[in-house]
């Protein structure tokens, strides 16, 4: 009985709590959709020209960037749709993520279409201008910005011969030019999210084997540990601030939108509709 009561008493108090602006693919029997959900609750859908493999959703501009089926970068604004101009190479781009205050994006660059090699760049829409923001020895994923001047990204090494994939969470400050690694898990470890007001890192990790939420403390030297618990792989974590966020649970070929805390609770938000599939979970993080 007491259970039921802080159950309930739980899930007033999230009734109670705003959520942000989101967005995800969502899988409707036929096409993946962009699913808009804005933080006064409306919704809306967008059909996209190519199926959307990666993609961000720019939240003040409504507007997508996405890497589509036949590999092309895709602007997607006003109702129309343009290919992102990049420079012609044997390269291929994913990963797109816009920059905040600016008419600017993040992507990974797959040198000669092989994701073994790898470079962050970004990419000016006024001047059609890219820049290599990250490079090293090894391969660099999902890249995000933090705030104006720190990038977030994962960092994949192989471990014995390939044996092992790990990938690491890692961070750049953009004005300085160096990098620091956040986590040391020796674990495969993806899509990080740093709430620009808080200190708190959530992600993805594999580190118990399934695919669950954890969570580093960047104001203190402890270790990251599990935040969240059970069968499902949970993934696609968006950090809200305040040690909470947002995040995708699968379970069972059930595919659920889930609000957990840094003590460890999670309960189901309720889609206005139903898809088969979700993936990809964006939030709203420029302020």
């Amino acid at each position: 009985m007491k259970i039921t009561i802080l159950l309930l008493f739980s899930l007033m108090l999230l009734a109670t709590d705003k959520l942000p602006a989101y967005a995800f693919l969502g899988y409707d029997g036929r096409d993946w959709i962009v699913s808009v959900t804005q933080s006064n609750g409306d919704t809306k859908e967008i059909r996209l020209q190519q199926e959307p493999h990666s993609f961000d959703y720019d939240f003040k501009k409504n507007r997508i960037v996405y890497i589509g089926a036949n590999g092309t970068l895709y602007l997607y604004e006003k109702g129309h749709e343009s290919k992102v101009s990049v420079p012609k190479t044997t390269s291929k781009y994913t990963q797109p993520s816009f920059i905040c205050a600016s008419n600017t994006l993040y992507a990974v660059e797959l040198l000669n279409g092989n994701s073994k090699s790898t470079q962050i760049i970004s990419i000016d829409l006024n001047k059609s201008l890219v820049s290599t923001v990250v490079q090293q020895n090894s391969s660099q994923f999902e890249p995000s910005q933090i705030n104006q001047q720190t990038l977030l990204f994962t960092n994949l090494v192989c471990n014995h011969g390939c044996g092992k994939l790990m990938q690491e969470i890692w961070k750049k400050d953009l004005v300085l030019g160096t990098s620091d690694q956040l986590t040391l898990l020796n674990a495969f470890s993806n899509n990080p999210s740093i709430h620009p007001d808080d200190h708190w890192l959530f992600f993805s990790s594999n580190k118990n084997e399934s695919y669950h939420i954890w969570a580093k403390d960047l104001h203190s030297d402890k270790r990251s540990f599990e935040v969240t618990q059970g069968s499902g792989m949970d993934s696609f974590v968006n950090a809200l601030g305040k040690g909470n966020f947002l995040y995708i649970r699968q379970n069972k070929g059930d595919h659920t939108l889930m609000y957990g805390d840094i003590e460890g609770s999670s309960y189901k938000i309720t889609l206005p509709k139903p898809y088969e599939k979700i993936r990809q979970l964006k939030v709203n993080r420029c302020q």
